[in-house]
């Protein structure tokens, strides 16, 4: 059974690797062995893209030899992410060791565990956590994630536009945070606020190609209005996509002469900041006790569609608009480190928005 599952491995990414454009191989020679499959990247610079281990054992020495043999070979020929996958579930000790070991390699090491004996689920969950990996140290074309929906469905691949803060830097937080999202090929596209109101983002045209809309902490006038309002209108009222709103000091009553109560489910108001909130009451434990530096008030149409609230004046932290088949979304503070600081880089954090991506942009 175990050489069957790693035979079938090998072979299946190696088919994988070559769906996505690749030059896929099994069995590379090496100066230490063999690595199991290897995909080269032969564009825009010749290199070994990817390397993977596939491991029917979850004890003994060969594991960390599989893991560290690709420091034989010569340095151009390093790849640039290693992914050791293992069929059962890695015990603890050994997971401790084997991660303190990644740690300290000169290339980005990927360990998954628990992969199963049924190929087909096993292969598919590895290549979305696999993209979901490097989706935080590369940027993936509109063109590759084509080829991902040749192998994963496209009902399982979310694609997200994320536009606003004033640094690409502050966009991480949330974008760290939707990437917790499991069993879903997130493909992000983040680009900081271009403050200039005669040069909007020309990925602002292709809009309507996305599942999510994130606008963080951004005036709307550096926003295309109409764009936004065809992708509320036909994407998100008619086909049940969403559109999520931060606050900060971008999100001001600018919304609501541009995209009204019928969109955004109530009006924005001033902004409150200088004094520590918490998130003190939630209707699904979202959020709760987590502290920002500042939010901004809004008062919705209707109350039910408040999900959770600060401990200050009993405001609205989080609100859930329906609007026709889909939802908008307003987190009323900041995901930036100017109110976020220090919950944004909190495990509590990442999980407030993985839930909110569960409850409100899939579930439907």
């Amino acid at each position: 059974m175990s050489d069957e599952w790693h035979e079938e491995m090998k072979e299946k990414f190696k088919q994988y690797g070559e769906i996505l454009g690749f030059k896929a191989y099994t069995e590379v020679k090496i100066p230490r062995g063999k690595i199991d499959c290897m995909w080269e990247l032969k564009e825009p610079v010749s290199e070994y893209f990817v390397c993977f281990e596939f491991e029917t054992a979850t004890a003994g020495s060969q594991i960390v030899e599989n893991l560290v043999k690709t420091l034989s070979l010569a340095p151009q020929m390093k790849p640039r992410f290693l992914v050791q996958v293992y069929r059962d579930e890695l015990k603890g000790e050994y997971r401790e060791y084997i991660e303190a070991i990644s740690r300290t390699l000169p290339i980005a090491v990927k360990v998954i565990t628990g992969a199963g004996n049924d190929v087909e689920k096993a292969s598919s969950a590895i290549i979305i956590e696999l993209f979901n990996w490097i989706g935080q140290y590369a940027d993936i074309s509109k063109e590759f994630i084509m080829r991902l929906e040749k192998i994963v469905p496209r009902r399982n691949i979310i694609k997200i536009f994320h536009y606003g803060e004033l640094h690409r830097g502050h966009l991480e937080y949330l974008d760290s945070a939707l990437r917790r999202l499991e069993r879903y090929l997130l493909w992000i596209k983040s680009i900081p606020t271009e403050k200039d109101k005669n040069k909007v983002p020309s990925e602002f045209r292709s809009l309507l190609e996305y599942d999510v809309v994130i606008l963080s902490d951004v005036s709307i006038k550096y926003c295309d209005v109409d764009l936004l309002r065809s992708f509320l209108e036909y994407e998100v009222k008619q086909r049940g996509k969403s559109m999520i709103l931060t606050g900060g000091y971008g999100l001001t009553k600018e919304y609501n002469l541009e995209l009204g109560r019928e969109y955004l489910g109530g009006e924005v108001g001033e902004r409150f900041q200088g004094v520590v909130v918490k998130i003190a009451k939630s209707k699904d434990d979202i959020g709760l006790g987590l502290a920002f530096k500042g939010f901004n008030h809004f008062r919705p149409t209707n109350p039910e569609e408040v999900v959770a609230y600060w401990d200050k004046d009993d405001s609205p932290a989080l609100i859930v608009h329906k609007v026709g088949n889909g939802k908008v979304i307003i987190f009323t503070s900041d995901c930036s480190p100017a109110w976020g600081t220090p919950s944004i880089g909190t495990e509590e954090f990442k999980e407030m928005w993985r839930q909110i991506m569960e409850k409100y942009c899939i579930s439907g």
